[in-house]
């Protein structure tokens, strides 16, 4: 008798404990933070956590639903185990020029974001295909974060995983599109016109690794990152690359912006917690992220550059710079840093263009 109330007992401890919060009907605006008991993962170590945040909302859809099992199918081609990818509920609104989803993930509460601004995050990975560890690194910050609620707290964290899918599904990876261009020479800098397609022929050869394009913008994958800044207006951007193994910062400094000692604080802070990664000031490019929403748009940016591509050593890369990502997450740097608006021929989210 006494062994079957104590069963009984059991039984009702575990039914309760997996009690769900119902789902909200929405990927426009998702809810806020909601968390559960479940065991983690065996991927990365999360031995201390007890409670996970709640990734998927509602089904994914059949499209989005396909391209999570390309997902899958490159997990394996480079043993990286489950890519987890169908547990998010992805934001999908625009296609590569092949046909593949451009998504994005967003942690926190997005609808509160609008009407009082969050300390955002924007985390985007394989902007360059032939860089096969970002693509890694960003999934790794996803199932990460699902762990670790105490760095999401009140923030705002959005993650695009494979900004340019049609560079990284094929056979041998590349640096250009689906179209031919490197997307990150793609954006409308201001000398952009004037410089360039000159600058592709004069110092890279006419490299077709780093076309730019024959205008700017004329890239799906360029459109996608563009609204992604207009529609969050982050505090701050992470764009993961290989192989140079450095922290490089584009953004205000001390000496021109109120603001810019706190976003260069945070690049000093980085590396030190990343086993003081060597910081670089890379050059500008014309057409780049860094040029395009650091320097003329004060929105700090941070190419955070890994060692290389071998596919073998990304749980090492993840865990030298999980520290690193967990704190410039929580660090917060003024939502007045961008002072230099978007102009409106680079195009809205809520109004997306599909070339």
């Amino acid at each position: 008798m006494k062994l079957f109330k104590m069963t009984l007992l059991y039984c009702f401890i575990t039914s309760c404990s997996d009690i769900k919060i119902k789902p909200i009907n929405t990927v426009e605006t998702p809810p806020s933070i909601k968390v559960e008991e479940v065991k983690p993962t065996a991927d990365i170590d999360h031995s201390h956590q007890s409670k996970v945040v709640e990734t998927k909302i509602i089904e994914n859809t059949d499209k989005v639903k396909s391209y999570c099992k390309k997902v899958d199918k490159y997990f394996q081609k480079y043993n990286w185990g489950k890519s987890n990818c169908d547990d998010y509920t992805w934001n999908h609104v625009r296609d590569s020029h092949w046909g593949t989803p451009l998504v994005w993930y967003v942690y926190g509460d997005e609808k509160s974001h609008k009407t009082k601004p969050k300390n955002t995050t924007l985390i985007l990975c394989g902007v360059h295909g032939d860089e096969i560890t970002p693509v890694k690194f960003c999934f790794d910050t996803l199932e990460d974060l699902k762990h670790h609620p105490d760095v999401l707290k009140d923030n705002l964290v959005i993650i695009a995983p494979i900004v340019t899918p049609d560079s990284f599904f094929r056979k041998k990876p590349t640096r250009y599109n689906g179209r031919g261009v490197d997307v990150n020479r793609n954006f409308p800098t201001k000398d952009w016109k004037k410089n360039a397609l000159k600058l592709w022929k004069s110092r890279y050869s006419s490299d077709k690794r780093r076309f730019p394009g024959l205008e700017a913008m004329s890239e799906q994958e360029t459109y996608f990152q563009v609204n992604l800044i207009k529609r969050y207006k982050p505090n701050k951007i992470i764009s993961v690359h290989s192989p140079l193994t450095l922290i490089d910062y584009d953004g205000p400094i001390a000496s021109n912006h109120k603001h810019g000692g706190t976003a260069e604080q945070l690049l000093v802070q980085m590396s030190a917690k990343a086993g003081k990664y060597r910081i670089n000031n890379y050059p500008f490019f014309t057409g780049s992220l860094g040029n395009w929403a650091g320097n003329e748009r004060n929105i700090p940016t941070y190419t955070l550059e890994l060692p290389n591509s071998d596919w073998t050593k990304t749980k090492k890369f993840y865990k030298t710079f999980q520290t690193a990502i967990h704190h410039a997450i929580s660090h917060e740097i003024s939502s007045k840093m961008n002072e230099k608006k978007i102009s409106d021929n680079e195009s809205e989210q809520e109004n997306d263009k599909v070339l």
